[in-house]
């Protein structure tokens, strides 16, 4: 599919340089700068959100005229939505970050994957080691150059790179290995080749999914009803700057919460690093050296 891949001097243009060699993570300093737009957003708001119902409630509710142990009432109530609350932000806090550690090891798994494939038609020999390796690269080129951005706006998968994929996996199936050695690698090709395949479906799906109100609404909620207890104390300096600190963590802790939902969009974005680093090995020479000319002519 040299017709369909991305022009290696046109990948090599817009992609950075990896700042490591392995690790996937935010690199780009927009995307820091989202990162940081985006949290003072969940803080500003989570302090909006304590500082409203605080001030609706002591408007309501006129505190000075309250007698007989308010105060130990709303402590007990507070205490209680606090609770609640707190497990609920911790379970979901828990599932994400364990979805995005586990998305995280999938994409190098697969970039290894990708790579033993690439080794090992190259220890097979034979006919077919440059039209899968000329697959392979193409893939791993369209992966970075369109399918990110794709996943990021909850497009899918790209089809194109499915098809390169196809392309290389038909290749591997038609094989008829002769010797000990090339049944060895000829399975073991296919069985990884197979597994590219898984990843990209869990991939698909990380992307795609979330909880969206089903967790933002109760988390809302739930900070809501614990700014409103407060509304027996005063508006002092020292009140003030006790809420000012729980309204502040709980935006934090929303923040991490929101960042980790979709690992291939801002402000958690992980960036396809290993994946780049087999296109700047021997697999990026695979790629197309003649169509770059003929986009820069028109």
């Amino acid at each position: 599919m040299a017709d369909a891949a991305l022009e290696p001097d046109d990948f090599r243009s817009n992609r950075p340089t990896p700042p490591n060699s392995g690790q996937m993570g935010v690199s780009m300093p927009g995307g820091l700068v989202t990162s940081i737009v985006v949290g003072f957003a969940f803080v500003s708001g989570a302090l909006a959100i304590v500082f409203c119902c605080y001030f609706v409630a002591r408007t309501l509710l006129n505190p000075a005229l309250e007698g007989d142990r308010t105060h130990d009432a709303a402590a007990t109530v507070a205490v209680r939505i606090a609770a609640l609350h707190g497990l609920i932000l911790a379970l979901v806090y828990a599932q994400e970050l364990d979805d995005y550690k586990g998305i995280r090891n999938n994409l190098m798994e697969e970039a290894v994957a990708i790579s033993d494939v690439y080794n090992d038609i190259g220890r097979y020999g034979g006919t077919e080691v440059a039209p899968v390796q000329h697959d392979l690269a193409n893939y791993v080129a369209t992966v970075v150059g369109e399918e990110w951005d794709m996943l990021g706006a909850r497009q899918g998968l790209s089809p194109k790179a499915w098809i390169q994929w196809n392309d290389a996996f038909d290749r591997l199936l038609e094989l008829e290995p002769q010797t000990d050695r090339q049944r060895y690698l000829s399975n073991r090709m296919r069985d990884r080749a197979a597994s590219i395949a898984q990843f990209r479906q869990i991939r698909e799906e990380t992307a795609a999914g979330g909880f969206g109100g089903m967790f933002w609404a109760p988390a809302l909620i739930g900070l809501c009803l614990l700014s409103i207890p407060f509304y027996v104390y005063r508006p002092t300096r020292t009140h003030m700057f006790l809420l000012s600190i729980f309204g502040a963590y709980s935006g934090v802790v929303l923040f991490f919460i929101f960042a980790f939902s979709n690992p291939f969009q801002p402000p958690g974005k992980l960036e396809p690093i290993a994946f780049e680093n087999l296109l700047l090995g021997d697999m990026g020479k695979r790629l197309p050296p003649v169509a770059p000319s003929t986009e820069t002519s028109q």
